[in-house]
């Protein structure tokens, strides 16, 4: 069997054949284009649903979000009656990290997410997105932390793209910006071989490709959604040029050192035609419900009491954000609590639903488990039911049950009772809005996910070639293959087939993946503070993920 004293991994967040092949097409990538002469490559299937912190936990432990717990950026949290930002210490297994540095290896993990608080693990951790500021993300790391800071000042965490362009110049600044974040990531790879020469594992995720693609994706034109527009155009095309000389150069540390090298995306990406409104069909449906009169009124003297309680809280620390004080799905979402006996509160690659049930949420109308059945087979009926007006395609093909899939219960796991990904041109909006269409185009956001990733290993013994076919729970195994080191029996994933005998089958895989025997709802030891929260949630919505 193939296998590697070193492996670098290149985390493309969002990379996609649709733009790589153009732009290598186009003589933009001849870094990318070098590596994978000399590799095996293909397409990287997605988890369910396909959003970042889902996809790279789901890389990290070769499980789905079923069985590592994280299924978006946030969770509700049904005690508190919030949302919250999920984090590394809620991933129920252990990642491939874990495992290589139990096994007295070195490893190097530079912006993945979902790694916050910092793994504890033997190496370099820097902590991605889900770290609330730079100073967090580098806390596991204190002696990198001194150097990067004096070596790497362009190394940051902070959003680039938060909107399409709206004029050359800032088309210009960002990808200029875009460039230098790409480059300064490399050059954390690079200082932190060389103040931790001996690792085994040496990761750098590029968060900035997949904000990037969301605001410009027509001005890649790489599909039918494409814009001619020359200047534009140049400066999408100088970005993905960035992102190859930064691929270059990790590709010459890793022939240094001898090492493999396997890229890796958490998802694909594709254009988005506009937001289906998941709660919108829902209380057309009747399963959500509206306050009447009375119900508004008192909605009203609730938030006016809110926000007093926000101004004077304000007023003793005018640093805090608003947001810190008012996060309530009650406040967020006006509802009539008692008769809704279903609700969409997050996500955007795919409605995350749950049922009102007295499980959740004392006094909740849903109350016996026939009352719960019912209205779950409803609401897969009115979501899968739900048809573009103009088109007649249906806005979400397949409504996935977590109970029936996964052989759980939500309730007492914490997690949604449905997952409906829309149509693949589509992302779902969550947030209740004036109008009363299922559909509604969103400027903000030309492009959005697609389960369709990437995936590209050069090793030793591996026949170059367009061959790869596999899933991303697949990555976890395959690196500790790649080792030499056991699958453990939680892993839901293989390795991939071209590291020898197709046929595999480890023996993970003989197990029912439902009844891991893996214990909920999280592990405890860990909660952001409210302005921490506050930050994440900001950087969030800067990217696009929060309304």
């Amino acid at each position: 069997m193939p296998g590697t004293e070193r492996l670098v991994i290149l985390g493309l967040d969002g990379a996609t054949w649709s733009t790589l092949d153009p732009m290598r097409e186009r003589g933009l990538m001849p870094n990318l284009d070098s590596l994978l002469s000399r590799s095996a490559y293909g397409t990287l299937r997605s988890c369910i649903p396909p959003v970042t912190s889902a996809a790279w936990t789901t890389m990290m432990t070769g499980c789905g979000p079923a069985r590592h717990g994280v299924f978006d950026h946030r969770f509700y949290d049904a005690a508190a009656g919030r949302l919250k930002v999920n984090h590394a210490r809620r991933v129920r297994v252990p990642t491939f990290w874990h495992q290589l540095s139990d096994s007295g290896r070195s490893v190097v993990s530079l912006n993945l997410p979902v790694t916050y608080p910092p793994l504890p693990v033997r190496g370099i951790v820097v902590s991605g997105m889900d770290a609330p500021h730079l100073d967090a993300a580098l806390s596991g790391a204190p002696h990198f932390a001194e150097r990067l800071r004096a070596e790497i000042p362009g190394y940051h965490l902070r959003t680039i793209w938060k909107r399409p362009p709206r004029d050359l110049d800032e088309m210009t600044e960002n990808s200029r910006q875009t460039i230098e974040v790409f480059e300064a990531g490399a050059d954390a790879g690079l200082l932190a071989d060389r103040l931790n020469p001996e690792w085994s594992a040496l990761l750098v995720q590029f968060q900035n490709l997949d904000p990037f693609q969301h605001r410009v994706w027509r001005y890649l034109n790489v599909d039918e959604t494409g814009i001619e527009d020359p200047p534009f155009n140049a400066q999408a095309d100088s970005v993905m040029t960035g992102l190859d000389r930064a691929i270059g150069r990790l590709c010459e540390l890793a022939s240094r050192r001898g090492a493999g090298v396997m890229v890796v995306s958490d998802h694909g990406f594709g254009p988005c035609l506009g937001r289906v409104h998941a709660n919108r069909i829902l209380v057309d449906a009747g399963i959500a419900r509206m306050p009447g009169v009375r119900g508004r009124l008192r909605r009203r003297a609730r938030q006016a009491a809110e926000h007093l309680r926000i101004w004077g809280a304000k007023r003793d620390d005018p640093g805090a954000r608003s947001a810190s004080f008012e996060q309530s799905i009650a406040a967020q979402f006006p509802f009539d609590w008692k008769r809704t006996r279903a609700f969409a509160p997050h996500q955007d690659t795919a409605a995350m639903v749950y049922l009102n049930s007295a499980d959740r949420r004392r006094g909740a109308p849903l109350v016996t488990p026939r009352q719960v059945e019912e209205t779950l087979a409803e609401t897969v009926a009115a979501l899968e039911g739900a048809r573009h007006p103009e088109t007649g395609r249906a806005l979400f093909p397949h409504v996935i049950s977590t109970a029936e899939a996964y052989g759980i219960d939500p309730a007492r796991e914490g997690f949604p009772d449905l997952i409906a990904p829309p149509d693949d041109p589509y992302w779902v909006r969550c947030k209740l809005s004036r109008g009363t269409d299922w559909v509604e185009p969103d400027p903000m956001m030309p492009g959005t996910h697609r389960p369709e990733g990437v995936i590209a290993l050069e090793a030793p013994g591996v026949v170059p070639g367009r061959t790869m076919q596999a899933n991303l729970r697949d990555v976890a195994p395959s690196i500790l293959s790649l080792f030499g080191l056991p699958i453990p029996e939680y892993v839901e994933g293989q390795k991939f087939a071209c590291l020898g005998n197709p046929g595999w089958i480890g023996r993970n895989q003989r197990r029912d993946p439902a009844h891991s025997g893996i214990g909920g709802p999280h592990l405890p030891g860990f909660e952001y503070t409210e302005e921490e929260q506050a930050l994440i949630e900001q950087r969030l919505a800067d990217l696009g993920y929060l309304e």
